[in-house]
């Protein structure tokens, strides 16, 4: 019995020893797996850390450490949000406790400073490490992301400042991809067009082209990738003016490194003004070469007429001085309307106020005129008529009622009702108080403006005139065409 309960013990104390041998082992090997764990902890590039299942911080990697210049006793607990940026620091707090009360993965971006009290940015993450169901310890790791963060942050500046500087500009701006399927619009085609983005994506922007110019835009498309670029002019409706404007839209294509074309940044200028200055421009050259050739006309058959009717040298000076200085008078009124007519009583009073002292109410101390302001005439009648009416002035101041002081100009005017689809102003000049007509005295004036009046005017113009001499003075009427009153611009043709 005693050799038997020997031997028990032998075995007993053989199987304790190998079961210690057996934890030595396993403790050994735990702690080179521990070591290898630390090792490659503090190898990987990542700020590492382990909290408790409150999420109390009990462990870092030396990298932390050697990142952020804390101590682990300054660390451990919630010291470790000493480090993260005071801007972030409170929201970073708040997504932690969030995270560890309801036992939800975290995950948070944040700024850590470092031993020269510079900030990186670092993306946080964090598991919970369940044992029994039960959360027992957290393990974070923290991923630099500066570069990455700094580089979106200067592409979205850059993309922001791009977008407010194609929002800023006064052209309609879109991007498309190819065949013209446009991928965004500005603000400013929706302002413009009544179209949102999203009407306007694919082929929707062609809705607010004129339906006569959307076959040269989609040709236009179908040849851009072959050119390079795109242009084609066409109308665009503004919504606001309900109306379509005149539009030139060019596009260039956006190309990767290896030259395929990525997208097209494209805009639309409004050149709607512009072509209407450039047909009024037209319109002015031809009226001012038309007016010239007149011009021309007119002054070499007054210099021809002046020279035949003068005696002397100093005769045809001063006719022809007279009588371009009317002529002058005229092309000052011509240059001044902004392109309206001019009217009927302002050509009278210029010529007029030549001579004599005019009031605003047509009245002078021996003028009295008498018919409704504004009646415009045409632009070809108005230099002959203006000679006509300096003629009648120029014989009244050397012969009829300007020549004594007790004479009187009475003119007269009126626009009949439209006949025939134009209508007729009436000019009525009588002069009274002459004294030699009224003593029987022959009549002197047989001169170039009765010539004008009785002949020039009715075949250059159509004008119907009487010329004559009554008792007391020279009697004129003028009947000629003027524009009706819906017709205030100038023609070419008139």
């Amino acid at each position: 019995a005693n050799s038997s309960l020997l031997q028990s013990n032998q075995d007993l104390d053989a199987r304790v020893e190998e079961r210690t041998r057996q934890v030595q082992d396993m403790n050994a090997t735990l702690l080179r797996a521990e070591a290898s764990l630390r090792a490659i902890a503090d190898l990987v590039p990542d700020l590492l850390w382990r909290a408790t299942a409150a999420g109390q911080v009990d462990w870092f990697n030396r990298r932390w450490f050697a990142h952020t210049g804390q101590t682990e006793a300054e660390a451990r607990g919630m010291g470790w949000l000493d480090a993260v940026h005071p801007l972030e620091r409170r929201a970073a707090r708040d997504a932690w406790m969030d995270a560890v009360q309801r036992g939800l993965p975290f995950q948070h971006e944040l700024r850590i400073g470092d031993t020269k009290g510079e900030y990186r940015w670092y993306l946080m993450r964090a598991e919970p490490l369940h044992d029994e169901r039960r959360i027992g310890a957290w393990f974070a790791a923290g991923t630099d992301i500066h570069e990455q963060r700094t580089a979106m942050d200067k592409l979205r500046q850059s993309e922001n400042r791009f977008r407010t500087l194609l929002e800023g500009m006064p052209q309609l701006v879109w991007r498309a991809v190819g065949g013209g399927q446009w991928t965004w619009s500005s603000p400013q085609w929706r302002q413009y067009t009544g179209q949102d983005e999203e009407q306007s994506r694919g082929a929707g922007w062609l809705g607010a082209f004129h339906p006569d110019d959307r076959d040269a835009a989609l040709a236009a498309w179908a040849s851009a990738e072959k050119n390079g670029t795109l242009e084609f002019a066409g109308r665009i409706f503004h919504a606001p003016e309900q109306r379509y404007r005149h539009y030139r839209t060019r596009a260039l294509p956006v190309r990767a490194d290896d030259g395929t074309v990525v997208e097209w940044l494209g805009t639309s200028t409004d050149v709607d003004d512009m072509l209407q200055l450039q047909q009024q421009q037209n319109v002015l050259v031809a009226e001012l070469q038309h007016r010239t050739r007149n011009l021309m006309a007119v002054v070499q058959s007054v210099t021809r007429r002046t020279l035949r009717d003068s005696q002397t040298l100093e005769d045809f000076r001063k006719g022809i001085d007279d009588r371009f200085q009317a002529l002058a008078r005229v092309q000052s009124l011509l240059s001044r309307r902004d392109g309206l007519r001019v009217a009927f009583d302002v050509l009278l009073e210029s010529e007029l106020s030549a001579h004599t002292s005019i009031g605003e109410d047509g009245r002078g101390l021996q003028v009295m005129l008498d018919g409704p302001k504004g009646i415009a005439l045409r632009s070809a009648t108005v230099q002959t008529l203006a000679l006509a009416l300096h003629e009648l002035a120029t014989n009244a101041v050397k012969y009829g009622a300007f020549a004594t002081g007790g004479g009187l100009l009475e003119v007269c005017w009126d626009v009949g009702a439209p006949q025939d689809g134009e209508r007729l102003l009436s000019i009525d000049w009588r002069e009274r108080g002459v004294p030699g007509l009224a003593t029987g005295a022959p009549p002197r004036r047989h001169g170039y403006g009765r010539e004008l009046i009785e002949h020039a005017l009715p075949y250059s113009l159509g004008a119907r005139t009487t010329y004559g001499f009554e008792e007391d003075g020279v009697h004129c009427t003028i009947e000629v065409s003027v524009p009706s009153d819906d017709d205030h611009m100038e023609n070419v043709d008139d």
